[in-house]
């Protein structure tokens, strides 16, 4: 689903018409698939971040891996789930998304006290897996609507994508 320009609205609407497509949000972060999963016997769920490239990112975000193991905790019927999201620099006091610029600063190796007073929020879009289940083959609208219906908002750390 990464997103591709165009000369205007007109031609994606001509593309689509008479088709059932949905439109979202461009945000202005980094993509992030996110991998949620508890095994017997583990103290703490596992939680790894990755780039749309593959590559793991979470140590990057050691404050998304503790948000998440919190809040995650606190569902129900919510034990393992992969999604993608897009991490964004979040303002909490003006309740809005920050530059792409100050997520760049972070570092992808050591982060620092300082990389952590960028607030990150996840801005989740699709619900790929959950609770031991492949929903690849479901189609968008019913996987958006288990995200919705498993995975709860948490303001300025963890919002469903606008469309």
């Amino acid at each position: 689903m990464l997103a591709k320009p165009t000369k205007g609205v007109n031609i994606v609407l001509k593309r689509f018409e008479n088709i059932r497509f949905t439109c979202e949000y461009k945000y202005d972060g980094f993509r992030g698939q996110i991998h949620y999963y508890t095994k017997k016997g583990q103290s703490a769920p596992t939680v790894a971040i990755y780039s749309r490239n593959l590559e793991n990112m979470t140590i990057a975000y050691p404050d998304v891996v503790e948000f998440l193991e919190k809040h995650i905790a606190t569902l129900d019927n919510c034990d393992d789930f992969i999604l993608d999201a897009e991490l964004v620099a979040y303002d909490t006091v003006n309740d809005k998304i920050l530059p792409f610029q100050l997520l760049t600063q972070r570092s992808r190796k050591i982060v620092t006290t300082k990389d952590l007073q960028t607030i990150v929020c996840l801005n989740a879009f699709d619900l790929l897996y959950l609770n031991g289940e492949s929903l690849l083959k479901k189609n968008f609208i019913d996987r958006r609507t288990l995200l919705h219906k498993h995975i709860t908002e948490s303001k300025g750390k963890f919002h469903h994508a606008v469309y």
